[in-house]
């Protein structure tokens, strides 16, 4: 069994077979008990995902037909239990992608912080970073909530893995001198992330090293502009060292180096996500691919 909620929450049977639970109720319900896997789940804050503040008279007997179809999705080795507090939904290791996924993170992060310190190598980091990003598929927990709704603060946290899992990647390759591809990406993303200053100045070094000097420095312009009419501040020095570079006009490549937390432009998320599961991080695979 395998659980999906990098994206549209979706169940993979040991067949393969990919299911999304039809109905939003039925989603909640799902997105609820996976949120706390292998943790029994009172029934009053079930109640409270499929229905709000306010569920109807009706609520408990609904919530058990609820539950019953979820069984019926799951099959017979689904593993969700009734208790007498509520429910719970077994979860074996490396079953929920969001737990692999802060496992691979979690590599990638031990990866990037050797090869700053110079005690390892950034192919390793790269390797690491992207066989975590592999099982990105879009925003998680997609259609689960409503516009207006806010979302878990997990899915906040995940969000922002996935920033610093980029980063490192792009600062892998970098170093590793693959620079080919990478401006429409970073391009996006700069303008996705206007006070970001790590993706602005991973894309001047690329402008910069394919011989696109104007732009690159138009990009440290442009950062530097937004940064003091929002935020009243001056890019950080990893930017400025970037810009030196292109002033120089010379093509080496400095050591990436993380930049420290200020406003607008967040460091290494602290343990990469709260209480991430002791587990040995299984090798990369498409076993959370749609197309698996």
């Amino acid at each position: 069994m395998r659980f999906n909620l990098l994206g549209v929450p979706a169940v993979r049977d040991a067949s393969g077979r990919l299911d999304h639970p039809g109905s939003p109720k039925l989603r909640a319900l799902l997105v609820a008990l996976l949120l706390r896997p292998n943790r029994v789940v009172p029934v009053r804050e079930l109640q409270a995902a499929l229905w709000g503040a306010e569920p109807p008279a009706s609520a408990r007997a609904s919530l058990h037909n609820h539950v019953a179809r979820l069984r019926r999705l799951l099959g017979e080795q689904g593993g969700l239990r009734t208790v007498a507090q509520g429910y719970v939904l077994r979860v074996e290791p490396g079953e929920l992608d969001t737990e692999v996924f802060q496992e691979r993170a979690a590599t990638a992060r031990a990866a990037y912080t050797r090869a700053v310190r110079g005690t390892g190598d950034w192919a390793s980091v790269a390797e690491a970073a992207s066989a975590a990003l592999a099982l990105w598929r879009g925003s998680p927990l997609e259609g689960v909530h409503g516009p207006g709704e806010q979302p878990p603060p997990l899915v906040h946290r995940l969000r922002e893995v996935r920033l610093e899992l980029l980063q490192w990647r792009y600062d892998a390759e970098l170093e590793l001198g693959g620079h080919d591809g990478l401006v429409p990406e970073l391009s996006v993303l700069a303008d996705e992330f206007p006070l970001r200053e790590a993706f602005h100045r991973q894309l001047m070094l690329v402008l910069h090293r394919t011989g696109r000097q104007a732009e690159a420095l138009d990009a440290y312009r442009t950062l530097r502009r937004t940064l003091v009419e929002q935020l009243g501040v001056d890019p950080g020095p990893a930017v400025r060292q970037a810009h030196a570079e292109v002033l120089r006009g010379g093509s080496g490549v400095p050591a990436a180096r993380p930049e420290g937390p200020r406003a607008g432009c967040p460091g290494p998320p602290p343990a990469v996500l709260a209480d991430p599961p002791p587990r040995r991080p299984p090798p990369p695979d498409h076993r959370f691919a749609d197309g698996a």
